[in-house]
């Protein structure tokens, strides 16, 4: 389940890396850049998500000492 969530993390912020160049000011298509950063804002909500995921999944696994 970790790994699958650290592959997951990893791929969202892949996707975003890609998404942010979209959205970078230059000679986009009309609407691309708010689009782009509408997207690029959900991924990065995706990947907050995650990370809450790999913490709590990483705290249930910690040995209780």
């Amino acid at each position: 389940m970790l790994r699958e969530l650290v592959a997951a993390r990893v791929y969202l912020r892949e996707t975003v890396t890609a998404l942010r160049a979209l959205a970078a000011p230059g000679p986009p298509a009309a609407d691309l850049p708010a689009a782009a950063a509408e997207v690029v804002a959900r991924a990065l909500a995706a990947v907050a998500r995650v990370d809450e995921a790999t913490v709590a999944v990483m705290r249930e696994r910690r040995p209780r000492s």
